[in-house]
């Protein structure tokens, strides 16, 4: 059994603005198929863990997570053990394979590090044969005595041999729309590349990629495209774009057999600055929407992020995509030092450069990641719950209430009431009952960002 793991109470995006398929587990079970019986459990959709457990009767259990809600896939681990003490339970995902020592735990059996393809499948080979686990490369596991062991690590894998998705698997698979993002729905998913050649300070893909970038045969990819249903797919990649000439031969090849979809992608802004030419190509064959890291609105601050980009290449990245009538999703960082002049001036910075779409995080020293190891000893709260990206755990220059106001603010400056019904008219948005409830869910998701430090703390006192 693959489980997806609950949302968190303090998630204010998933199940608001997108929930994309568990794509990840699709693909596990992908290799799994052909020798073992698989079920993949959502619990963003379905929670009840006891019938599915009381069913299927699992051998072995494996959970993916994040930092934000590794505690939840603890509590999920440690309900199975204690449902069936003989079930295997292994963890894996970004958080594991970052901080494996922080899955050292009496209910998890193993830690999947990096890649989990390969690994997962020598893994339950290992137990059908009831072969030691000392052998297979790329997991830490508890020994019989209760030793924690990490194996030497795994080679990064061929994407070729990426494994087809068993999306058949997926229980809610005939009702793909309850998986979306916006008003894209219903959404599918799939992976063309793998890592980025960069080292930003805030980021922990690289670190899991050794650093390389890897890209699958835009064929192989193009052969998955024809099989999802869905007329919306999201790429999971790093950074779609980064081998260019693999981007463009697999757009060209979604053009030669008349693949007709709507794609989201991600890219970096030297990219497109460089190859403008992509960025069109790209929106001929059903790019809509393109995610960029445009990160700050001055070089200082991407200096010391260590992007390798500036903001002369921002601007020109979003002029080469608004020319071309391309939706830029512009990321950028709030960092918890921001005064009120600050805040003021990234807003500007959006209005300046015409950002329609921008979304605004903030900065988070994840587990394992440089920014981690910088400034691991001036982290406020205890435990991972809030690092996501919309609360702080790092000490802010303003009040705390403050800093989340402006943080609010932000939002309320980007997306007013009065640009909402002008994209009503435009016809680049609709009014229906379901956005209703998405856009005040998202408000009361912000307006309880501050609660949230005194709900963790009060749940980490009530369980000492």
């Amino acid at each position: 059994m693959l489980i997806e793991p609950p949302v968190t109470p303090f998630d204010i995006t998933t199940k608001v603005f997108m929930m994309p398929p568990p794509y990840h587990l699709e693909v596990l079970a992908g290799n799994l198929t052909k020798w073992h019986d698989i079920h993949i459990l959502d619990m963003r959709i379905d929670e009840d863990l006891d019938s599915e457990l009381s069913t299927f009767k699992p051998d072995i259990v494996g959970c993916s997570c994040v930092a934000a809600n590794c505690y939840l896939v603890k509590q999920v681990l440690r309900k199975i053990k204690k449902f069936s003490p003989e079930t295997i339970t292994v963890v894996g995902g970004h958080h594991p394979s970052l901080m494996p020592e922080d899955c050292n735990e009496p209910f998890i059996d193993a830690v999947v590090i990096g890649e989990g393809e390969e690994t997962l499948y020598e893994f339950v080979a290992a137990c059908d044969s009831k072969c030691s686990w000392e052998g297979v490369p790329g997991i830490a596991y508890r020994s019989k005595e209760g030793k924690f062991r990490i194996n030497p690590s795994r080679e990064l894998m061929d994407l070729n041999r990426f494994p087809a998705a068993a999306r058949n698997l997926t229980k809610h698979n005939r009702d793909r729309r309850l998986y979306f993002r916006g008003n894209w729905r219903p959404l599918d998913c799939t992976l063309t590349s793998r890592g980025c050649p960069n080292k930003c300070t805030f980021c922990g893909l690289w670190k899991i990629n050794g650093g390389k970038y890897r890209a699958r045969s835009p064929q192989l990819i193009a052969d998955e495209l024809e099989v999802i249903a869905s007329p919306n797919v999201m790429f999971t990649d790093d950074n779609t774009l980064d081998h260019v000439e693999n981007a463009s031969a697999l757009a060209d090849e979604i053009k030669r057999r008349g693949i007709k979809k709507r794609y989201e992608l991600y890219g970096r802004v030297d990219t497109v600055v460089r190859r403008p030419d992509l960025v069109e190509k790209w929106r001929d064959v059903g790019m809509e929407l393109l995610l960029l890291g445009l990160e700050a609105s001055n070089d200082k601050a991407l200096l010391e992020m260590r992007k390798r980009t500036n903001t002369e290449m921002n601007r020109r990245a979003t002029e080469i995509c608004h020319v071309n009538g391309v939706e830029v999703a512009a990321y950028l960082i709030v960092d918890p030092a921001f005064d009120h002049q600050e805040f003021r001036r990234l807003s500007e910075y959006v209005e300046e450069n015409n950002l329609t779409h921008p979304v605004f995080t903030i900065l988070i020293p994840f587990p394992g990641t440089d920014l981690y190891n910088m400034v691991k000893d001036t982290i406020i709260t205890e435990g991972f719950e809030l690092m996501d990206f919309f609360h702080t755990v790092l000490r802010t220059r303003l009040p705390l209430d403050e800093f989340y106001e402006e943080f609010i603010e932000l939002y309320r400056r980007a997306y007013p009431f009065k640009k909402f019904i002008k994209s009503i008219a435009q016809g680049k948005a609709y009014l229906s009952p379901r956005m209703i409830s998405a856009n005040l869910k998202f408000r009361r998701g912000m307006a309880s960002l501050r609660s949230h430090h005194c709900l963790v703390k009060e749940r980490k006192e009530s369980m000492q």
